[in-house]
């Protein structure tokens, strides 16, 4: 996870991110034609963007001269060049530039239609989505998983780790069986409707087989009847003992974002979930 970016008080942060989008949008030649949408702790900002070739997608993240770089850097780019068969925006054109303490770098994207499916990462309400949708996620994660990469999202000795700090001894052996490449970050502000699409690849990489499938489920606890048609739709990764894995690892981060301020009402539900994820891990 990348450090939070320190403010620029003469202006106000998202004043100056709207500044630096105005900026990439003169060096690619393109027009800002919608409001700017920011990123978790106003470390990006997009927007839709038009020129008289067409309409794309302009996305700029900044971070900390020290932390700018590496496989967290590059994976929209990265995941263009590298997978097929999924719905996601490709990166078209990138280009990075020094902002004194910040590093700068700027993604010209297709642009997909449609809306993200909620404002938040976690679930609030039910979401009437078409079958084509269920299906579309199905394919776009069936197709993931048969990608080629080097990308290491997680280890074997990062899980172990994790659950041993938020679940002891429960867990008496916490070893991946299945390693596949996966979103790694896939929760509803993430995901596209009324066409289904995965949005935001900065960290995709190998993980535990069904950690997809354990992150959206998770961060759907808040709405029991989508909760239950998410593990409808993934039953055959949740059960497994990686996917039941990978909920506890996932629940650990969650948690960790609780900590910090998101989400304090998935606080209860989660350990709830952990707990019957143990039961099952013992039963297996």
């Amino acid at each position: 996870m990348s450090a939070q970016l320190d403010f620029h008080p003469e202006t106000g942060h998202q004043a100056w991110l709207v500044e630096v989008l105005a900026e990439a949008a003169a060096q690619a030649g393109v027009t800002v034609a919608g409001e700017p949408v920011f990123g978790w702790r106003e470390r990006t900002i997009g927007a839709p963007v038009t020129s008289p070739e067409g309409a794309w997608w302009l996305r700029v993240v900044c971070e900390q001269q020290r932390y700018a770089g590496g496989e967290f850097w590059t994976g929209n780019t990265d995941a263009t060049a590298q997978v097929s068969g999924v719905a996601k925006p490709e990166v078209l054109r990138c280009w990075e530039w020094d902002a004194g303490d910040d590093w700068l770098r700027a993604e010209l994207m297709t642009r997909l239609s449609g809306r993200r499916c909620s404002a938040t990462p976690e679930l609030r309400q039910p979401l009437p989505l078409p079958e084509s949708w269920w299906r579309g996620l199905r394919t776009s994660l069936d197709a993931l998983a048969q990608a080629r990469t080097e990308r290491v999202h997680l280890t074997q000795a990062d899980l172990a780790h994790r659950i041993r700090v938020f679940f002891g001894d429960r867990v008496a052996d916490p070893t991946v069986t299945t390693w596949t490449p996966a979103h790694t970050d896939l929760h509803w502000a993430n995901l596209m409707a009324p066409d289904c699409a995965l949005v935001d690849w900065e960290g995709w990489g190998l993980a535990p087989a069904g950690f997809d499938a354990a992150t959206l489920y998770l961060h759907t606890l808040l709405v029991a009847e989508m909760a239950e048609r998410v593990h409808r739709e993934f039953a055959d990764q949740l059960t497994t003992r990686d996917g039941l894995l990978a909920q506890l690892y996932v629940t650990g981060r969650m948690l960790l974002r609780i900590d910090s301020g998101d989400y304090p009402d998935l606080a209860i539900p989660l350990h709830h979930h952990a707990q019957r994820v143990v039961d099952a891990l013992h039963c297996g």
